[in-house]
């Protein structure tokens, strides 16, 4: 008895597999693509409709790479370009100016410091250059220093 049990679970094991390979099969005819207007047309004109030739480099909806991959055209960082890199900005030492009440019996109650603002890596795409969110030092006040946050941003070439 439980060698039955064990034959039945062994196909299941094996045909399990099977089951993520159903899916939609790319088409040997040609799908129609939709394409918008060319750039410089008038308002309102309506985009053209015409045949794909399959398994080109003819785009299709059956056809198209993943998203983040490199030949298509537009990345998971949004409308910005393809990534081509990511450039380390290392640590900067920064020099600040602080209020000493110590060293009042020489005069100078200011005194320089360093503190370190950290690194960090901005993607170069084919448009521009990706920053992501970083700290920074804002100083208010003379002698008065905080850390602010620098949002992401994006710089075209």
């Amino acid at each position: 008895m439980n060698r039955i049990w064990i034959v039945v679970a062994m196909m299941l094991l094996v045909t399990t597999p099977t089951w993520a390979q159903v899916g939609a099969v790319n088409p040997n005819v040609p799908s129609t693509i939709t394409v918008p207007p060319p750039s410089g047309s008038l308002p309102g004109t309506p985009p053209t409709t015409r045949p794909s030739v399959p398994f080109t480099s003819d785009p299709n909806q059956q056809n198209n790479p993943f998203p983040t991959l490199l030949n298509a055209g537009v990345s998971g960082t949004g409308w910005y370009g393809v990534p081509i890199r990511q450039i380390y900005i290392p640590p900067q030492a920064v020099q600040i100016v602080v209020y000493a009440p110590e060293q009042e019996v020489t005069g100078d109650q200011w005194v320089a410091q360093y503190t370190e603002l950290p690194g960090y890596y901005v993607t170069e795409t084919t448009l521009g250059y990706l920053y992501p969110d970083r700290w920074t030092l804002s100083s208010p006040a003379k002698g008065l220093y905080q850390w602010q946050r620098v949002p992401a941003g994006f710089q075209r070439k």
